[in-house]
């Protein structure tokens, strides 16, 4: 009976702990969280089959030497070197058959670590423009403009822009148009990389933005993304597509034409997390996943998506957890305390608890998809972007410490690089 007594004792306190961390008032997330279903994953079967896992025996390039190699990027005027973006805030340019390597720029300033992105900056998204200049997203600082050949790097919009009312938190990927116009995808306006988790279990916050350099103005195209990532305009720039990483879905937004302005849902039930889109040899679409959802396995996200009261626990209890280690680190300078508290909201710590798969997707423009290849080993997964150089597939990745290649077949058909005028 004692024993009994005293769990029930247990019970009662937790509850009443937890109601109140649920329902005090003033305290994050601020937005009214709703319910939603996810699509379900579409099944392995037919372009979807996994074959011959062929993601499992990617090499792993420069292997200990950089950290989250997130997207890929070839130059415009050099067909086999190409670009890539880590952690510790440096784009560093790739040659010599994926042999060399040398760091190109960096936009933040001196830092304690590859984790500390607010002071290191934490480049993401990367896109040449019709200029041969490369625009790139940085997640804490901005998008940017670097022309290699004056030295020149422009902040096109700061980290501190307020576009309606908002700021961006979570800049992510770009897509240049040959009017000179950036469409950007902004993640969240509410966390910033490093609590990306709040971004997840809370409202959706993300953007489709366009940055217009003649007027040097921001407009909104469409909000509450949940998580929107990759880009990629159509041949004819007529439309985009991008993808809304936690929704497991791609959108068609209209540019041009009598449905300018609308969006409309391009592919769903993707099997797990959109994040980069690229163009494949053949122009089609890489939808890169980060993550795989597993058909007919028990997903834990999907099942919080159904439930706001969790949802809305979690992140407060994730708050609370992280509270004192962002109030000492404003008054003792340790690094320790900061990358802590960069940690404890971090998606990074949900990776030991993720499937180990990774898939890369090859779409149509009519949102079929037509081929994918997959990966079922641990030590192989969580890529972010593809892209076919030389015959090889090379593999970014936010979070592996190498950069994948896999060899591809010589029936691939390959499709040169466009070459622009740096003029």
């Amino acid at each position: 009976m004692g024993l009994a007594k005293h769990l029930l004792r247990v019970f009662v306190d937790t509850t009443v702990i937890l109601g109140v961390i649920l329902f005090i008032p003033g305290f994050p997330p601020y937005n009214s969280l709703e319910p939603f279903t996810a699509t379900p994953p579409l099944p392995f079967e037919g372009a979807l089959d996994p074959k011959d896992y062929a993601l499992a025996k990617a090499e792993k390039l420069f292997e200990g030497e950089i950290v989250g190699p997130e997207c890929l990027e070839v130059s415009p005027v050099e067909p086999d070197v190409f670009y890539t973006t880590l952690q510790g805030g440096a784009i560093v340019k790739i040659s010599d058959n994926g042999k060399k390597m040398k760091a190109v720029a960096k936009f933040g300033e001196k830092c304690d670590g590859n984790w500390d992105g607010k002071n290191c900056g934490r480049p993401l998204g990367i896109h040449f423009n019709y200029k041969g200049q490369l625009i790139a997203a940085d997640s804490y600082l901005g998008i940017y403009q670097i022309d290699f050949e004056s030295g020149q790097v422009t902040n096109l919009v700061n980290k501190d822009t307020e576009v309606d009312g908002k700021v961006a938190k979570t800049f992510n990927s770009v897509a240049p148009a040959r009017n000179g116009k950036i469409y950007y995808t902004v993640s969240s306006t509410n966390y910033h990389l490093d609590e990306s988790v709040g971004e997840m279990l809370g409202a959706p916050s993300g953007r489709l933005v366009v940055f217009d350099p003649e007027t040097n103005e921001n407009k909104v195209l469409l909000e509450d993304l949940h998580f929107p990532n990759g880009i990629v305009l159509s041949p004819d720039e007529d439309y985009l597509i991008f993808a809304e990483c936690l929704r497991y879905r791609l959108h068609k937004y209209y540019v041009k034409g009598p449905k300018a302005g609308t969006s409309e849902i391009f592919l769903d039930g993707i099997p797990g997390s959109p994040d980069n889109l690229n163009l494949s040899p053949d122009g089609n679409i890489f939808v890169a996943l980060v993550s795989v959802r597993l058909p007919g396995e028990f997903n834990p996200l999907e099942f919080m998506y159904t439930q706001p009261l969790l949802r809305k626990l979690a992140v407060r209890l994730l708050h609370l957890v992280k509270f004192p280690f962002d109030f000492a680190a404003k008054y003792v300078d340790l690094p320790i305390l900061r990358k802590i508290a960069s940690h404890i909201m971090n998606f990074e710590t949900l990776l030991p608890v993720l499937p180990p798969y990774s898939m890369i997707l090859e779409v149509d423009w009519n949102g079929k998809i037509i081929n994918s290849w997959h990966s079922n080993l641990s030590d192989v997964r969580f890529f972010s972007d593809a892209k076919i150089i030389n015959g090889y597939m090379y593999l970014g990745s936010p979070y592996n410490d190498y950069l994948g290649r896999i060899k591809m077949p010589d029936s691939i058909h390959f499709v040169k690089q466009p070459v622009f005028s740096l003029g």
